[in-house]
C-alpha cells in the first residue's frame, strides 16, 4: 500500500503561519483604526467574562466533535484509534487549515497522521473525505436556512446591493465545489482517469520518466479500489455512522454560528439572534476561497463589512479581534502544539522501530 504524500515541510508550515499572522493582524490593526480606535480598545477592559469563556469554550467543545467524528469513523472501518490520537490529529489538521491557502492542507495531512497510525491509505482517505463532506453539507444545510429567511424578510436585513451579489456569487461557488468533490467520491476511478491524462501527455512526459508515472498510476489505482471498499462499507454498512457524524457536524456548526453572539453579548450589545447566526453562516461559506493563508485579511475584512449593520461602528474593530482571536489565533496556537506532539510521536514511533530491527 502506497503512503500518502507527507505534508508541507516545517519551513514551509512556519512561512505559512507567519504570513497569515501577518495579514490577520495588519487587518485587525486597520478595522481598529477605522473604527473605535482607543475607545474601542478600552471596551476590551469591560467585556463580560462569561460570555467570553463561553464561547471559549463553545471552540474547545468544536474540537473534541471533530476527534469523535474521526474516531467514529475509523471504528466503522474496523479500524484502531485511540481518542487522544485523533484529537490531536484533528487540531494538527485544523492548524495546518489555518496556514495554507483556501483551508485547503488540513485534509490531507489528516489522512497522512491516520495512515502513521496504521489505518490503509484508501481507509484513511475515505475517512476523511466522508467527514469533510458531510461537514459540508451540515455547514450548507444551516447556513442555506438563512438566506431563505433573508429572502422572505428581507425588509428587516438591510445589505448593500454589490455585498448581495458577492455573497450569493461565494454561495454559488462553495455549491460547485462541493458538488466537483462529490463527483470524485461517487466516480473515484475519474481521479485515475485524470491524472492518467495529464501525465501521459506529451508536456508531462519530458517532466516525468514513463516508468515513474506507471509506479504513480499503479499506486493510485490501489488507493482508488481501497478507497471505493471503505466508502461503500460507510453507505451500505455502516449507515448508523454516518447518521452519528452527521448530526455531530451540524451540532459543531451550529456552535460556530452561534460565537459571534456570544462575543457581542460580551461586549454589551444585544444582537437579532437570526440575522447574527445568519450572517455568520454567510461568513464561513464566502470566505472559505480566499487565497490568502487561513484566508486571513480576507476574513477579518469581511467580517466588519457583514456585521457592519450589527454591530455598533465603535465595536467593530474589538468584535472582529475577539471572535478571531477565539476562533483562529486559539486554534492556530493549541493546533501547532498538536503538530509538534505528531511529529515527536511519529520520530518515536520511527526509532522505536529502528531499535526492533536492530535488536
Amino acid at each position: 500500500m502506497a503512503e500518502p504524500g507527507r505534508p508541507r515541510s516545517t519551513k514551509s508550515l512556519v512561512r505559512g503561519a507567519a504570513g497569515a499572522v501577518l495579514f490577520s493582524a495588519l487587518a485587525i490593526f486597520l478595522i481598529m483604526r477605522l473604527t473605535g480606535g482607543r475607545e474601542g480598545l478600552s471596551s476590551l477592559f469591560r467585556v463580560d467574562r462569561v460570555s467570553l469563556a463561553t464561547a471559549g469554550l463553545l471552540v474547545v467543545v468544536g474540537w473534541v466533535l471533530e476527534a469523535a467524528r474521526i474516531e467514529t469513523l475509523v471504528r466503522a472501518l474496523g479500524g484502531k484509534l485511540g481518542f487522544t490520537s485523533a484529537l490531536r490529529i484533528a487540531l494538527a489538521g485544523a492548524f495546518v487549515a489555518c496556514v495554507t491557502p483556501f483551508d485547503t492542507g488540513g485534509e490531507p495531512l489528516q489522512v497522512y497522521l491516520l495512515h502513521r497510525h496504521g489505518i490503509g491509505a484508501g481507509e484513511s482517505t475515505a475517512v476523511i473525505a466522508v467527514k469533510t463532506i458531510v461537514s459540508s453539507l451540515a455547514r450548507l444545510a444551516l447556513a442555506l436556512i438563512f438566506p431563505v429567511w433573508y429572502i422572505v424578510g428581507r425588509r428587516s436585513w438591510d445589505l448593500p446591493g454589490g455585498l448581495e451579489v458577492a455573497l450569493f456569487v461565494g454561495l454559488v461557488l462553495y455549491i460547485l465545489v462541493l458538488t466537483l468533490i462529490g463527483f470524485f467520491v461517487l466516480y473515484p476511478e475519474s481521479v485515475g482517469a485524470v491524472l492518467d491524462r495529464v501525465l501521459r501527455n506529451k508536456y508531462a512526459r519530458r517532466l516525468v520518466p514513463a516508468h515513474a508515472a506507471d509506479s504513480f498510476l499503479e499506486k493510485v489505482k490501489t488507493e482508488v479500489r481501497d478507497f471505493r471498499a471503505a466508502f461503500r462499507t460507510f453507505v451500505r454498512e455502516r449507515r448508523p455512522a454516518l447518521v452519528a457524524i452527521s448530526i455531530l457536524s451540524l451540532l459543531s456548526w451550529a456552535m460556530v454560528f452561534f460565537i459571534p453572539v456570544l462575543v457581542l453579548r460580551g461586549l454589551g450589545v444585544d444582537p437579532p439572534f437570526a440575522q447574527t447566526m445568519g450572517v455568520a453562516g454567510i461568513f464561513y461559506l464566502a470566505a472559505a476561497y480566499a487565497p490568502t493563508p487561513g484566508s486571513s485579511g480576507a476574513a477579518e475584512a469581511s467580517l466588519a463589512v457583514l456585521f457592519g449593520s450589527i454591530v455598533p461602528f465603535r465595536l467593530l474593530g474589538v468584535f472582529v479581534l475577539l471572535w478571531r482571536g477565539l476562533t483562529y489565533y486559539l486554534t492556530l496556537l493549541v493546533g501547532a502544539v498538536a503538530v509538534a506532539a505528531s511529529y515527536l510521536h511519529g520520530r518515536t514511533r520511527r526509532d522505536d522501530g529502528r531499535g526492533k530491527s536492530a535488536g
